[in-house]
This record gives structure tokens, C-alpha cells and sequence, in this order.
């Protein structure tokens, strides 16, 4: 087979896979404001994803279903499976045997952290879709030399960056490759000036974000009104604070979160042939190592110095995942390469098939959407609680634009006003408030709550995080929390939440779903300590430890509840269950040391206490 058809049979077979195990509808975290920004050509998080958007856009234009957020999903596994079909073609273009490299192809294909974005609306398919032609464009570029090839390669990379900034991190790869392969390359000015403004010509289409940002009916992250705002946007300045910021023990854990992650995410009897890859290719494509091998470094340079929730890390190290998919595929071919000096390889084609099987069968469970849909019912168990006419506002990833999907593109509930309380989608501000200092903005925020507590109309919340009105308090109502004046004679009597999708099983549940059910069993202790039922209360709160038990906040959430309810024992192991899932929090820390000093230990609260100060 040749590059071209091995690739485009990886392409075929991954698609045909995500397919099967497709998500029907919204998922979790960014999903929903990710279908609402491509459907209505809006701006999502930064930093923007111009390309997906776009070209998200024109696949469900082109798709005859009348279901949004599944026409969305099929884009993204078509550049997922685009971006396997790619990564054949550049191993067999770098000599690889053809079912060698459709075997590696579909490894990666199928690999935990992959295939469960390429199943849901998500970016990282296209993304990495552009990390294989520009490591295939600049590998051609330092190898013919022809300036065509490096406009071209140049173009590429800007294009990638409108994709992800991860884009970012192969380029250190690519500089030194040409400069040290292209013989007066630095010397060539003309060329160097034109390969910049073909790296500014292909990441000229951010300009769509300013173009569209504030129009339409898609979803809005934030105002873009200057050139400052759109640098803020476009280069993630909002979590900027969260990289370099972890001590070395942060780094050597998320090193070590890496490493486990890459024992799973092919097959533990694959592993020994993706250090051996990276060998063979050092001595036999010594070209092909410094983009790979500075890819990877790069990504682990940014990635383990990277604080964030621990369930939400391993996307970000799929640019390392694919370059040592591109390792197992060179080990791969060498150690067939070397058993074919002892006769002809009848077994490679039963060989392959049985990796591909091995890591497919591992990992369909897990990855497999085709049933889930937890998130978008619980959106609409949410909208299904509120009164006619009411206030909603929302914070968080786990419901916030599960919510703002459902009411923006399936319309549920029009009646219902949505907010989201940072300002992300709907917001309380009117775009021009945005220029205000911060700290004014949520002043404004706070007294247009309150504006709408006084209105009449019934006000719910999400999270209780703090009453915009004085004498007024949150009662659990359901699965929300309501906001009301505070009652001399609180009601009594238990509210019944329909519980049926915390109950669903027998599909795999990542750990966004498993909080979202753990939402469920949260609000039912909320609503039975209301009534006045502690010990139910207390049963169901652990319940909702249980379900959400790798999930800090849920852990942390469930420990303050059992020290308000003098449960300290316990209250300290959730406690500690979350100090151990993000070490570098420093909340469970102080909550801690309130359980010790009120259990008399003064000096293990000094301790915390001192701890927690140091990590603030």
C-alpha cells in the first residue's frame, strides 16, 4: 500500500469505530459552549479554536441530522480520525511497512486519552491533525530544501496555532531542524522574512474572532473589543497563573501521572517499543527524532509544570501521546524488520491485528459514548425543577453549559432567564460593562442579583456561594438552590429528586459524569438536613463521596458538611481524600486544621494552617 492509501484505510477503519461509540449529545465540561459557539459562529474559551469553529460549522451544514450536538461530535471524529489517517501516511512515508504503520496508526487511534475526545466535541482532533502535516511539511522542507515547501511549512504552522496553542510546542523542533539541515537557511533573509508572513498568513484567520465576536446567537465567552483583549484571548492569558506555579513535588507528581498515563494508554506489552522507537529513530531518522523528540519535551516542560484538577491533565499531554505513537511505529517496524533476517514474516499481519485488538478491546468500554446521556439529562432535570418565569445562575463546567446548549440551541425552557455568574456565555453585565476594573464588575454583578432577588420572580442558584442581599439565605429546592428572604418558620418535609440518572450504570462514567451523579446524592442530603433528616442527610452526603471519589471538590464539598454536622473523623478523611487528589489547594489544608483544633490538636492545626498559608 502506499502512504496515501495506507492512510486514508486508517482514516476509514478509526472513523468507522468512533462512530459505533459516538456521543448522542452534549457531554461534559467544555462541550456544550464548544457546539454553541461552532452552530452560531461564536467565540469560545481562548483561546478561540477559530479553525474548529469554522470548519465545525461547515460539517453540520453539510450533515442532514436535526441533532446539534451530534452533528458537532461527527466533526470532531472526523478530524480525529483525519489526524490517524495522517499519522499512517508520515510513518509510511518515513519507510514504515504499510501494515506497520496502519497498525500504529490505530493504536493511537485507539488510545484511552484519544479516542475519548474524538467522541465528543472537542478540538484536540484537528489540532493534532496539524501537528502531523507540519512535522510531515518540515521534515519534506529540510530535506528538498525548495523555498516552496518551506512557505508552505510555514503557512502550516500558523494555520495550527488557529487550531490549539499546543501548536506552539513543535516549533522548536522545526527551527532547529531547518537550521541545522538547510545549509545558510538563517543567512537567507528573504526567505526567513517570507516564511514569517507565511506563518502570519495562515494564522491570519483569528481574525475571525474579533470579526464575529458579540454577534449572532452562538455562545460568547468574553467581550473582544481591542487589540489587547484579543492578544488576552488568543494566548490563554486566563491561565497563565496556572503554569510554572508548582513546587518540584508538583512537577514529580504530574511526571508521574504522565508516566502511568502512558502505561495505559496503548497496551503494558506495547511500552518497551515506544522508548525502543525513539532509539531507532536517534540512529536511522535523525530528523524525524529532534521534531518528535523536542515535541515531546516541550510538552512535558509546559504540561508537568501545568497546576490544574488531575482529571483534566491528561489532554494535555496528547501531543507527547502522538510523537510516541510515531516512536512505536519505528520500533515496531524494526523489530518486524529484524525477524524477517529469519525467513519471510508470515505472522505480521495476525501480529498487527492482535495489537490493534488488544488495545481496542482494552479500551472500548471506556470509551464507548454511544449511551451516555448523563450530562444532558441532567440539564434538563435542572431546567425541569424551576417555576415558571425564573432566575437561574450558574457557575462551574460540570452543568453551566450543559445548561447554556439545552436553552441556547435546543431552546428547552425559554422562559427561564439563564446567567452565568463569572460572565461566561450569558452574562449579568451588558458587553461594554466588561471594560470595567474587576472588582467593579463584581459589585455590579452582586447588586444586579439582588435586583433580581427583589423583582419577584423566583431566583435559583447552583451554587450557594454567597447571598447578594442581606436577611436573605439559599434553601435547597430540589437540585437547586433558591434564594428567599430567611423564614422565621423554615418548611419542613422532605423535597423528592427524581433520581434515576444518578442510578444509571452498566456504561462507563469518566470522573465529569460520575460528579455529575454525585451532583444528585449532594442535593438530596441538602434537601433532607433542610427537613430535618441528619442521618439521611449524612448517608447521602457519603454517597455522593462514593460515586465522585477521585473528584477534590466533591471530596472537599462532603468533608464541610460532616465537620458542620460534628462528624470530624470523617469529616477529616474526605478532607485528606482531597488534599491527596490536588496537593496544591490550600482549602482542604485550613479545613483541616478547624477539624483539629476543634478535636484539641493544636499543634497538627498549627501545622495546616501554616501549610495551607503556603500555598495561598
Amino acid at each position: 500500500m502506499t502512504g496515501k492509501s495506507t492512510g486514508l484505510f486508517a482514516s476509514v477503519m478509526a472513523f468507522a469505530v468512533y462512530m459505533l461509540t459516538l456521543c448522542p449529545t452534549v457531554y461534559v465540561e467544555g462541550s456544550g459552549e464548544l457546539i454553541g459557539a461552532v452552530l452560531g459562529l461564536g467565540t469560545p474559551h481562548p483561546t478561540g479554536y477559530p479553525l474548529f469553529c469554522l470548519s465545525g460549522r461547515l460539517i453540520s451544514v453539510i450533515l442532514p441530522f436535526d441533532r446539534p450536538a451530534y452533528e458537532i461530535n461527527i466533526a470532531s471524529a472526523f478530524f480525529a480520525a483525519a489526524a490517524c489517517g495522517g499519522l499512517a501516511w508520515l510513518l509510511r512515508e518515513r519507510g514504515v511497512q504499510a501494515w506497520v504503520a496502519l497498525t500504529s496508526a490505530l493504536l493511537f487511534a485507539f488510545s484511552r486519552t484519544f479516542w475519548s475526545q474524538a467522541v465528543v466535541a472537542e478540538v484536540y482532533g484537528q489540532a493534532l491533525l496539524l501537528v502531523v502535516l507540519v512535522i510531515a511539511m518540515a521534515l519534506r522542507a529540510s530535506e528538498r530544501q525548495y523555498p516552496r515547501d518551506v512557505l508552505l511549512l510555514g503557512w502550516l504552522m500558523g494555520l495550527g496555532l488557529t487550531a490549539h496553542l499546543m501548536q506552539v510546542l513543535i516549533w522548536p523542533g522545526v527551527v532547529v531542524l531547518l537550521v541545522w539541515r538547510c545549509s545558510g537557511f538563517i543567512r537567507q533573509v528573504r526567505l526567513v522574512v517570507q516564511a514569517i508572513l507565511a506563518v502570519v498568513g495562515g494564522y491570519s484567520l483569528v481574525a475571525y474572532l474579533p470579526l464575529r465576536n458579540g454577534l449572532g446567537d452562538g455562545f460568547h465567552w468574553d467581550p473582544i473589543p481591542d487589540a489587547l483583549s484579543l492578544w488576552q484571548h488568543l494566548s490563554g492569558a486566563l491561565y497563565r497563573s496556572s503554569f510554572f506555579s508548582l513546587p518540584l513535588e508538583g512537577m514529580l507528581l504530574n511526571a508521574q501521572r504522565w508516566f502511568v498515563q502512558v502505561m495505559g494508554e496503548f497496551h503494558l506489552l506495547l511500552v518497551p517499543l515506544l522508548f525502543w522507537g525513539g532509539y531507532v529513530a536517534w540512529r536511522r531518522d535523525r530528523d524525524l527524532f529532534v521534531l518528535t523528540g523536542g515535541a515531546i519535551a516541550c510538552n512535558l516542560l509546559a504540561a508537568l509544570n501545568y497546576h490544574r484538577d488531575p482529571n483534566g491533565l491528561p489532554v494535555f499531554y496528547l501531543l507527547s501521546l502522538i510523537c510516541l505513537a510515531i516512536w512505536l511505529g519505528v520500533g515496531f517496524d524494526d523489530l518486524v524488520r529484524k525477524l524477517g533476517r529469519f525467513g519471510r514474516p508470515a505472522f505480521l499481519v495476525p501480529l498487527c491485528a492482535m495489537a490493534v485488538g488488544l488495545v481496542l478491546a482494552d479500551h472500548y468500554t471506556e470509551s464507548d459514548r454511544s449511551e451516555n446521556w448523563i450530562a444532558e439529562r441532567y440539564g434538563r432535570d435542572l431546567l425541569a425543577d424551576l417555576p415558571a418565569d425564573a432566575v437561574l445562575i450558574v457557575e462551574g463546567d460540570d452543568a453551566a453549559f450543559v445548561l447554556d446548549y439545552l436553552q441556547r440551541i435546543e431552546k428547552v425552557r425559554p422562559d427561564v432567564s439563564l446567567y452565568n455568574r463569572v460572565g461566561r456565555g450569558m452574562d449579568l453585565l451588558d458587553w461594554d460593562e466588561h471594560d470595567l476594573p474587576p472588582r467593579e464588575q463584581g459589585r455590579l454583578r452582586k447588586r444586579r442579583e439582588g435586583e433580581l432577588a427583589r423583582s419577584g420572580r423566583p431566583l435559583f442558584y447552583l451554587v450557594p456561594r454567597r447571598a447578594p442581599l442581606d436577611g436573605w439565605e439559599f434553601t435547597p429546592k430540589g437540585l437547586l438552590y433558591r434564594l428567599q428572604p430567611v423564614s422565621t418558620n423554615p418548611a419542613t418535609g422532605q423535597v423528592q429528586i427524581e433520581m434515576a440518572n444518578a442510578m444509571v450504570e452498566g456504561l462507563f462514567r469518566d470522573a465529569w459524569v460520575r460528579k455529575i451523579q454525585s451532583n444528585y446524592w449532594f442535593m438530596a442530603g441538602e434537601n433532607l438536613m433542610r427537613a430535618g433528616d441528619a442521618t439521611g442527610a449524612i448517608a447521602a452526603y457519603q454517597q455522593a463521596a462514593s460515586v465522585a471519589y477521585d473528584s477534590r471538590t466533591t471530596r472537599f464539598n462532603v468533608a464541610l458538611k460532616f465537620y458542620k454536622n460534628n462528624k470530624l473523623e470523617d469529616a477529616m478523611l474526605h478532607a485528606q481524600a482531597a488534599a491527596e487528589i490536588d496537593p496544591w489547594k490550600a482549602d482542604p489544608y485550613q479545613l483541616m486544621a478547624h477539624i483539629r483544633r476543634k478535636q484539641g490538636r493544636n499543634g497538627e492545626a498549627r501545622e495546616l494552617l501554616k501549610k495551607a498559608g503556603e500555598l495561598r
